[in-house]
């Protein structure tokens, strides 16, 4: 009887609205009891969206929530009187809680394929071959043609049968110095063709490639239009110089050699990938998708309810599919804009716009125009977009026919110019406002050399433009300062002062690692070359608060895609994406963020990932 007694005095003390109706909390009369509650935390909302620093918003100890979505944030007791009798407690033992991470800017299906590919049968089916290049685009070219030989005759290939050779630099060439050769021409397809003709060849280099004669032949099966889209965008003659860039080597891959290969098994490793993601708390990622394939399956997968986390996606169909002018005026002009926000779109997946990616580029192909003065060979080999190109045509259409641009690459200040002027045209074309081209949310990504030109920043603030940064490219920041003087470091990503003038900036994690990104910005402690563990300080005095460091991948990150009435931040209504950290991020000390690890992520209500099992397990 005494047992019976307390078991009614606990319920009643756990759960009141069982023993005292009357006493049913607004939030539970009209929701419902909760599914979940997270207490004994540091529940971190990051729901201030301003740029004070140092300010993320509510704090509190637990968290209730219903279905998918958050119910309340409040007191370990204020949560307890919104749990029912079926409620799952989750005990985060005073660990900190923050919003799910957003990455902003990955190509996901790209990690994810070299990495589970090959257990599905999706894998490059060419003789491989390695060079490491030569010290002149001549000596190079020669050694790369005698390996194919060599490998021809001693290895007895038949013909028809493609050869892939990875050209890696030498060791006594700057980075990139082979992607230069080959964008300019200096390195051609000529170069190697003798002895060849039988064989298609893709020598690869670290961003592009030479496609020879065969290769053209077979690609061109394919991709009809390959050789006036590659002069579209890469410049007059790219075509005859067997220039292969990125979207050529990537539609190799998805659209030529695995055409035939089922699309379930593309969509699964695509799942499996990102699994892999939320162990490190992403639940949300944007990418630009060139390959029809690729977006099939990613479909495929919402279709079926697989979809491993929140995907805005970004269509680079005039880059995937090679198409030339008049097909890609054609494709933005019938497909209606059929891009939308998060709320209006799926939960899970949604077209957030229309991208083109080469816009400028890095490494040697910055675009800083009149604006840094170098040699008229370091001049010679910038990258910007021009009118008639197609970065500059393509994404002309698109604004022109009712779609978002986002995800355009824009290393550089003056590449950044040119993205204006080619903003203004297309507004004047189409007779539409300053507050149109505002509300569509465009965003710049990269910019590691952006700077703080006024007439470039007047017309970022201007159009609303979301700046988007990635401290990874910092790593190539001081071999452009050898080409160009030390007068770069003004340009160098003044993440700082952009905050100070109202423009909003948003940062791209390194793949799915956002705390080295985070330290990046904090600390402007940056390897010495891109991949080294040497570290300087570059441009300190533009370094920002951790707290701001975290909204730019949080609060401010959902805003990028769309979606900040839906993701972001920890709030009432929201869906419950979350992050359970293994130290407290906001008072550990700097240095240690870079090992900071994820023990337990959540996605819509759903614990997806649990290391320590601190819900159970999963």
């Amino acid at each position: 009887m005494r047992q019976k007694s307390f078991m009614i005095f606990l319920m009643v003390l756990l759960y009141p609205s069982v023993g005292l109706s009357q006493q049913i909390p607004p939030l539970v009369a009209e929701q419902g009891y909760a599914d979940m509650v997270l207490f004994n935390g540091k529940v971190v909302s990051m729901d201030d969206r301003s740029i004070t620093p140092n300010t993320p918003g509510t704090i509190a100890q637990a968290m209730a929530i219903k279905g998918e979505r958050i119910m309340a944030l409040g007191s370990n007791a204020e949560m307890r009187r919104l749990a029912g009798p079926n409620t799952r407690f989750v005990d985060v033992g005073n660990r900190t809680v923050i919003p799910g991470l957003i990455q902003t800017h990955y190509h996901s299906y790209g990690s994810a394929v070299r990495t589970y590919g090959p257990q599905y049968g999706l894998v490059d089916p060419s003789v491989k071959l390695t060079v490491v290049g030569e010290t002149t685009a001549e000596a190079t070219a020669k050694k790369v043609r005698e390996a194919i030989l060599n490998a021809i005759r001693v290895q007895r290939i038949p013909k028809g049968q493609w050869i892939t050779v990875s050209l890696q630099e030498n060791e006594k060439n700057r980075r990139c110095t082979i992607c230069t050769w080959a964008y300019l021409g200096s390195f051609n397809r000529r170069m190697i063709e003798a002895g060849t003709e039988d064989y298609p060849v893709l020598v690869r280099t670290q961003l592009q490639g030479i496609f020879n004669t065969k290769a053209i032949e077979e690609f061109t099966k394919v991709f009809p239009d390959w050789a006036e889209s590659t002069d579209w965008e890469n410049g007059p003659g790219s075509a005859l110089d067997g220039y292969a860039a990125v979207p050529d080597r990537g539609a190799l891959t998805y659209e030529f050699w695995w055409k035939d290969k089922p699309l379930s098994d593309l969509a699964e490793v695509l799942r499996l990938g990102g699994l892999d993601h939320l162990k490190k708390g992403l639940t949300t990622l944007a990418t630009r998708i060139l390959y029809p394939r690729v977006v099939a399956a990613y479909h495929l997968l919402n279709r079926e309810g697989r979809m491993p986390h929140r995907m805005a996606y970004y269509i680079e169909s005039q880059r995937g599919n090679l198409w030339n002018e008049k097909t890609t005026r054609e494709f933005y002009k019938g497909t209606g804009a059929p891009w939308t926000t998060h709320a209006a779109g799926d939960k899970m997946l949604w077209l957030n716009g229309m991208c083109n990616e080469v816009w400028d580029s890095i490494y040697n192909e910055v675009c800083l125009g009149p604006d840094v003065p170098a040699s008229p060979e370091i001049k010679a080999r910038e990258r910007c977009a021009v009118p008639g190109s197609k970065p500059y045509e393509s994404i002309k259409m698109g604004l022109l026919y009712g779609w978002r641009p986002s995800q355009v690459h824009a290393t550089s200040s003056h590449g950044a110019r040119l993205y204006l002027q080619m903003v203004e045209e297309a507004m004047e074309e189409g007779n539409y406002s300053v507050e149109y081209m505002r509300n569509l949310r465009m965003t710049l990504d990269h910019n590691i050399l952006l700077g703080n030109v006024p007439d470039v920043m007047e017309g970022i603030k201007k159009y609303g433009i979301i700046i988007n940064v990635n401290t990874n490219q910092l790593g190539d920041i001081r071999e452009n300062i050898k080409d160009y003087g030390e007068g770069l470091l003004k340009f160098v990503m003044p993440t700082k002062t952009w905050l100070n003038q109202g423009v909003r900036v948003t940062f791209e994690a390194a793949g799915n690692d956002f705390w080295t990104p985070i330290y990046d910005l904090v600390t402007r402690n940056i390897p010495v070359l891109r991949g080294s563990e040497e570290r300087l300080p570059l441009v300190p005095e533009e370094a920002i608060d951790r707290v701001t460091a975290l909204k730019m991948t949080t609060t401010w990150a959902s805003e990028y895609m769309m979606a900040e009435d839906t993701i972001g931040t920890l709030e009432p209504g929201k869906f419950a994406d979350f992050a359970v950290l293994e130290r407290d991020f906001f008072t550990m000390p700097i240095e240690e963020v870079r090992g900071l690890q994820v023990v337990l992520t959540g996605l819509g209500g759903e614990i997806v990932y649990d290391r320590d099992q601190i819900a159970g397990g999963n």
